[in-house]
């Protein structure tokens, strides 16, 4: 048992066993009042010694219990926004966390992250190192986003197979091309590590930003959308959903990714 849940529980067994004791005491003085009811004082005592005595011997199991019972559900609903694989925020939390930074009024950035050719990655070396991957590049992604500068909420899921999906807060439209682009050139010169081998993998990356009565959802395809035209583009790049050009892309590289 930790200390925090014993002394939780130690509060516990005290506010009820002092409940019990005032009540006790309370229907004695009432059958004293309305009753013939003799030896008042040794009523008290026994109204005042029982509770002290039976009450901490109840409750304070069932008040250790029902503690851990809570810590059980909050582990529990911690891991249905969690991706197993990657030990990211997974999709139903990113979307969670968007519908409350929506209903702010600040800019809000949304960008789609895929993996490129990520299929043959699973083909060429197998399962295990495109799981590994996925691990690396999710563990990329996620701290290029903590440390962007001059922003509110950053965070970082996987939303799916070899998808991420990154929400930023507060960031001005350049400062959103830098993070871009900086996830491109940051993933590129960092290849994978696995089984002996060093894998070339490569990003394609797509923005979008909220607009007044957009939702997360809206948002997000249109950041989908411009993630498909890099791809279509030549991959490891990124692409504005607005379609403003970005300028040359990273320089092309025969990957396994």
């Amino acid at each position: 048992m930790s200390r925090d849940e014993f002394l939780g529980s130690i509060k516990g067994v005290f506010i009820i066993t002092m409940a019990m004791v005032v009540s006790a005491n309370v229907l004695i003085t009432i059958m004293l009042v309305f009753t013939d009811f003799r030896d008042a004082a040794l009523h008290y005592a026994l109204a005042t010694i029982f509770p002290l005595i039976l009450t901490p011997t109840g409750t304070f199991p069932l008040l250790v219990m029902s503690h851990r019972l809570r810590l059980m559900k909050n582990e529990l609903e911690g891991l249905l926004r969690l991706d197993a694989l990657t030990e990211m925020p997974n999709r139903r939390a990113f979307f969670e966390l968007a519908e409350k930074t929506f209903r702010r009024s600040s800019a809000v950035t949304l960008m789609m992250v895929d993996i490129d050719h990520f299929k043959r990655v699973n083909d060429t070396y197998g399962h295990d190192t495109g799981d590994r991957v996925l691990r690396s590049i999710g563990q990329s992604i996620q701290h290029i986003v903590a440390e962007t500068a001059d922003a509110g909420v950053k965070f970082a899921a996987r939303i799916g197979g070899e998808e991420f999906a990154v929400l930023i807060e507060g960031l001005t439209a350049a400062a959103a091309e830098k993070l871009a682009g900086g996830l491109v050139a940051a993933i590129e010169r960092s290849p994978v590590q696995g089984g002996g081998r060093s894998i070339k993998v490569t990003v394609s990356v797509g923005v979008a930003h909220r607009r007044t009565s957009d939702s997360p959802d809206m948002v997000l395809r249109a950041a989908d959308n411009a993630c498909y035209r890099a791809k279509r583009l030549g991959r490891n790049q990124w692409r504005d959903a607005e379609g403003l050009d970005v300028g040359p892309p990273a320089t092309p590289v025969l990957t396994a990714a």
